[in-house]
């Protein structure tokens, strides 16, 4: 493949990432998609008309999207083929006496947990002076990995394995988002969460190309090159602050807009809270809004308090979950501190990848807010 072709393939890879992190529809669309990059570089990329989310890649979805392929394979680990087959390297695992003791919250109610988060926000919209920055850093653990064939294959079983890889996307969005923003991605460990073949067999981990390195954008377009073209002010464009503008601030009112925004996925209860979730963990939703949407996402039907969680960066919260047959989507909120600080993905019986047991997670995120002094420089703990 050409230095060109590798570039384009990373930016149609990043954006049906994306595309998938927000989608709950079938994956047939997105295999073809990728089966049709994958197969020639020369050939325009094809995107959805419209696409509701362009920052990072998906907790759930980035393997499904764009490595179960029917008849076909695509490997995720680097801009070459696949890799030489050799020990996998995978984190130690911390035995159960090690783990920290999880209190129960079992007798909590989501929407007693909810509202009581919205009761204690005490945040508001920072205030950048001149050369200031927002400052946003997602510490995630996604889905990479291999697959030949899909799960609704009748004749053979689809093979494969799967990577939980860490990445951390650091962005600054100047106050004029009109001007240059900066994304650096920085790639992790990786543990591998299932295979269809011995650990042995599988090929060490690489990390992706799109999971690495520094770019800059106005408005945020860091891949200028995916299609649809990125329009700065984009009303539609859930990773620009213009999204959140006209969005009601009455909790019923809220949960109305979000059943008709999901109207073309069947506005069901699991699409509602996905894309809710997606919108709470933005890092750019503005304060005044976060308290009525996290009275909304109260309101959808067979939310449920889970379990105390962790997130990457270490904090500590209350899970709330909703089931599908293949995962379970979770939100974690502190209420006592009236934060949102995460989410996270567990697989179910039914789960895309039959070699990754029920229970596992398969994503995780954490989400910081902050104020940056320059662009390029992190902000002090």
């Amino acid at each position: 493949m050409t230095e060109r072709g590798d570039h384009e393939l990373d930016e149609a890879l990043a954006s049906l990432h994306l595309e998938a992190r927000v989608s709950d529809r079938s994956l047939d669309d997105a295999r073809a998609k990728l089966m049709a990059e994958a197969s020639s570089a020369s050939a325009p990329a094809s995107f959805p008309s419209k696409s509701p989310f362009r920052r990072r890649g998906l907790v759930v979805g980035v393997a499904a999207a764009a490595a179960a392929l029917v008849g076909g394979a695509v490997a995720f680990g680097g801009s070459g083929g696949a890799p030489e087959r050799q020990p996998a390297a995978q984190s130690a695992q911390p035995t159960t006496s090690q783990q920290p003791t999880k209190r129960d919250v079992s007798l909590l109610s989501a929407s007693q947990v909810l509202n009581d988060t919205a009761d204690k926000i005490t945040a508001t919209d920072p205030e950048l002076r001149p050369g200031q920055y927002r400052y946003i850093e997602v510490r995630g653990s996604y889905l990479r990995g291999f697959q030949v064939g899909t799960s609704q294959e009748v004749v053979s079983a689809p093979t494969g394995y799967t990577y939980l890889a860490d990445v951390t996307y650091q962005t600054w969005i100047p106050g004029d988002v009109t001007r240059e923003w900066l994304e650096r991605r920085v790639a992790g460990d990786a543990k591998l969460i299932g295979s269809s073949t011995p650990a042995s067999e599988v090929p060490a981990y690489q990390p992706v190309d799109t999971d690495t390195g520094e770019r800059r954008g106005a408005c945020g377009d860091f891949f200028p090159k995916a299609q649809p073209k990125k329009v700065c002010g984009d009303k539609t464009d859930m990773a620009q602050p213009a999204f959140y503008e006209d969005l009601p601030r009455d909790p019923d009112q809220l949960l109305a807009w979000l059943r008709d925004y999901t109207s073309q996925r069947g506005s069901a209860p699991t699409t509602m809270f996905h894309f809710g979730i997606q919108f709470l963990t933005s890092g750019i939703m503005p304060a005044d809004l976060r308290g009525p949407f996290l009275r909304a996402m109260a309101k959808i039907d067979g939310v449920k308090v889970v379990e105390e969680a962790s997130t990457p960066d270490g904090r500590t919260g209350i899970a709330l979950g909703l089931d599908s047959d293949s995962e379970r989507r979770d939100l974690i909120v502190d209420p006592e501190k009236g934060e949102v600080i995460g989410e996270q993905t567990v697989a179910k019986e039914q789960a895309d990848y039959p070699w990754i047991k029920p229970g596992t997670v398969t994503g995780s995120v954490s989400v910081t807010t902050k104020v940056a002094d320059a662009i390029g420089v992190v902000p002090a703990s």
